[in-house]
């Protein structure tokens, strides 16, 4: 119990670290042209946001060719960081399980040892149709909105723009190792709650291609809405507008809460603040 314990303790200040760390190599906060905070802009933004630069900046940076600079890289640190936080919250609601309350005991290695050995033995856990092929995916699509909203050059690209292949491709990447761990890392089924353990049959493989795979398309569906329908709302009705994008856009709701934001975020939005008025 205490070790177990001790291990999310850990995990939570490695989490607070990458973020200082984030923000101090970071890009500070959104400026207009003349350096003033843009008005109307929605507050707190990350800090690996891109800072506005001015047009003769831009015009200059093109006529050398494309470039990538650090902030138009993967903040991969932010990333993890985010994903396990994300993670935490998860094994906090599993928490309320007594069956999972049950197994904090007894020595922390061997158990979880113990547990994973079991990997293999089906494709199905036999568990709900809803955990297996709902909640896991939604799980999944959370771990590659937080990659996506981390690789600062493709974040904004939309389903079929050059270069947005190659985003859902990293996605997956990422995802799929952040669900390895949800479901065998330290800081996972099987560790905590030793999912497994006692019954083999629970310790399935299928979830391991499952939330990944399913995950990713989940997002990339989540990309279709906010294109066709939340894109054009844009403008309207804020109230309504942020309540819709919480629901129809579930999984990137639960990525903007991993990093600080309103779970209705989009840096369209900030973006339009930052453009200069026409003349």
């Amino acid at each position: 119990m205490k070790m177990r314990a001790a291990i999310v303790v850990a995990l939570v200040t490695s989490i607070a670290w990458v973020t200082t760390a984030d923000a101090q190599t970071g890009a500070g906060s959104s400026t207009n042209e003349v350096g003033q905070p843009s008005a109307g802009v929605e507050a707190s933004e990350a800090p690996f946001d891109t800072p506005a630069v001015s047009s003769s900046a831009i015009a200059a940076a093109q006529s050398q060719g494309p470039t990538i600079s650090a902030a138009d890289g993967v903040g991969l640190g932010a990333a993890f960081g985010q994903a396990i936080g994300f993670t935490v919250v998860q094994h906090l609601f599993r928490l309320q399980e007594e069956k999972t309350r049950r197994e904090l005991g007894g020595p922390f290695l061997s158990d979880w040892f113990k547990s994973v050995s079991n990997l293999g033995g089906d494709w199905s856990d036999h568990g709900k149709k809803f955990a297996n092929y709902v909640a896991h995916p939604m799980g999944g699509a959370t771990y590659a909105h937080i990659y996506r909203q981390n690789d600062r050059s493709r974040r904004d690209l939309g389903v079929g723009e050059p270069g947005y292949g190659g985003m859902v491709l990293r996605a997956l990447a990422f995802s799929a190792v952040i669900s390895l761990q949800f479901e065998l890392g330290p800081l996972s089924e099987a560790s905590i709650g030793n999912v497994g353990m006692r019954d083999p049959n629970k310790m399935a493989w299928g979830d391991l291609v499952i939330t990944p795979v399913l995950g990713t398309a989940w997002m990339v569906g989540e990309d279709l809405i906010d294109e066709k329908i939340l894109k054009r709302m844009d403008g309207q009705q804020i109230v309504w507008r942020n309540t819709v994008r919480f629901f129809l856009n579930p999984s990137r709701t639960a990525a903007n809460m991993s990093r600080l934001k309103w779970p209705w975020y989009r840096e369209r939005d900030v973006d339009s603040g930052r453009r200069p008025s026409a003349p």
